[in-house]
C-alpha cells in the first residue's frame, strides 16, 4: 500500500470537486490539520471516517485504499465495504484496520491465478507487517506509540512525540517518549511473530506525572508471560537507585542521566514465565539516594 498515492487520490478529488481542505474536514468532522496529514501521505484515516470519506469524494473505499480509481472489472464495488465490516468486529486499531484492509484489498485486485489459501496466507503476513514497526524505525514507534494512545486520556503532542529511551529484554521492548512541550508517555511492545525485526504495542502509560510521583512499575503480564515495566521521567538528581518486589525477591536498579534532556530516568523491563515462583500483582516501587536511604515510594 502507497500511503503517498492515497493521499494524492483524494487531493486530486477534493480539487476536482472545488473544496477546500477545510470544508472537506468540516463535512467529515475532523481538523484541516488531519486532511493536510492525509493528502501528504503523513497520515491516515481513520475506520469511522473512511466510509464518509468515500462518500463526500464520489470514491470507493477500495479506491482509497488503493490510491487509484478502479475499473468495475478490476475490484468488486462490494469487496470495500465487506473488508469494512469484517475489521469493524475485529475491533482493532484504527490505523492497523486501514492498514490491513489495504492488504486484503491489494489481494483481491491481484485477480484470479492465485489459490484462496495463498491468498489468506500471504493476507495474513501483510496485516502482521502493517500492523507492526521496524524495531529502529524510531519516527514510526514514536508515531504507533501516539496512534496506540489516541484513544485513551493523554497530555502529549501526537506530532512531536519522539523516543527518548528505550529498554529491551527476549521478545519484549519498552519506550520512554516525550513531546516537545515536555510530557512523557511510555509504551510496550512485543515482537511480531512472522517478523523478527518488527514490534507490535501491547500497553504502557498514555501520560506520566515526571519526578518521583510519577516513577512506577506496572505489570503487563499476558498468558505467557509476566511482563514488568519500571518508568519514569525527570527524576531529582538526589534519586539514585529503586527497589520493586516481586514475592520475595527485591530488584534493585539505578536510573541514569540522559545528556540530551539532562534529566534522570527510569526505563527496566522484568519477564517472569509461568514457571517462576512468584508473579507480582500491582507491583510497587521504592526510590532511594546514592547512600541507599530511603525517598519516595508508591506503596497505598
Amino acid at each position: 500500500m502507497d500511503t503517498k498515492a492515497t493521499g494524492a487520490l483524494i487531493a486530486r478529488r477534493r480539487k476536482r470537486l472545488a473544496l477546500s481542505q477545510a470544508e472537506l474536514a468540516e463535512r467529515l468532522h475532523v481538523t484541516d490539520k488531519a486532511v493536510s496529514r492525509w493528502e501528504t501521505g503523513r497520515g491516515m484515516p481513520g475506520l469511522d471516517s473512511l466510509e464518509p470519506l468515500s462518500e463526500a469524494l464520489g470514491l470507493s473505499v477500495s479506491e482509497l485504499l488503493s490510491g487509484k480509481e478502479l475499473t468495475s472489472e478490476e475490484l468488486p464495488k462490494a469487496a470495500g465495504g465487506q473488508i469494512m465490516e469484517s475489521m469493524k468486529r475485529e475491533k482493532q486499531w484504527k490505523w492497523l484496520a486501514w492498514l490491513a484492509m489495504a492488504a486484503v484489498t491489494a489481494l483481491a485486485v491481484w485477480g484470479a491465478g492465485v489459490s484462496v489459501q495463498a491468498k489468506q496466507e500471504q493476507a495474513e503476513r501483510d496485516a502482521h507487517y502493517a500492523s507492526s514497526v521496524h524495531f529502529e524505525d524510531d519516527e514510526a514507534l514514536a508515531q504507533g506509540t501516539a496512534e496506540y494512545f489516541q484513544d485513551r486520556n493523554t497530555r502529549f503532542d501526537p506530532e512531536t512525540l519522539e523516543v527518548r529511551r528505550r529498554a529491551e529484554l527476549g521478545d519484549y521492548m519498552a519506550l520512554l517518549c516525550a513531546d516537545q512541550g515536555g510530557e512523557w508517555c511510555m509504551s510496550v511492545w512485543r515482537r511480531d511473530e512472522l517478523f523478527p525485526d518488527r514490534y507490535r504495542p501491547i500497553g504502557g502509560r498514555s501520560q506520566m506525572d515526571t519526578g518521583m510521583k510519577g516513577a512506577m512499575v506496572h505489570n503487563f503480564g499476558d498468558a505467557e508471560d509476566t511482563v514488568v515495566v519500571a518508568s519514569g521521567a525527570e527524576l531529582p538528581e538526589e534519586v539514585w537507585s529503586y527497589t520493586w518486589v516481586d514475592g520475595g525477591t527485591i530488584h534493585r536498579s539505578g536510573p541514569y542521566a540522559d545528556q540530551e534532556t539532562n534529566s534522570h530516568g527510569i526505563l527496566d523491563i522484568y519477564v517472569l514465565t509461568l514457571e517462576d515462583p512468584h508473579n507480582p500483582v500491582g507491583p510497587k516501587l521504592a526510590l532511594y539516594d546514592d547512600a541507599g536511604n530511603w525517598l519516595w515510594d508508591d506503596f497505598r
